[in-house]
């Protein structure tokens, strides 16, 4: 199941922002309220996948013989995994 994390956020944040609530709660409503704000994370853009690309070509044997495809994929989610 995949889950809309930014729709459910607004939904918790219209629910619990109906009630009177203490100033600690109060003060994260706010933080989720300004977190609904931020735009959507981009994800990379092709020549960025392609720089991630020469460098994992020509430094898994130094002759640029093979791909590294797993220290590609690492590489790629390390950089963009928590979008």
């Amino acid at each position: 199941m995949t889950t809309d994390w930014k729709a459910l956020c607004a939904e918790l944040h219209a629910a619990f922002n109906t009630y009177a609530v203490d100033e600690v709660h109060h003060a994260l409503l706010e933080r989720a309220r300004a977190a609904l704000t931020e735009p959507k994370p981009q994800g990379p853009t092709d020549e960025e996948l392609g720089k991630l690309l020469y460098y994992a070509f020509t430094t898994s044997t130094g002759h640029g013989e093979r791909v590294d495809a797993m220290g590609f994929a690492r590489a790629v989610l390390a950089r963009w995994g928590n979008q």
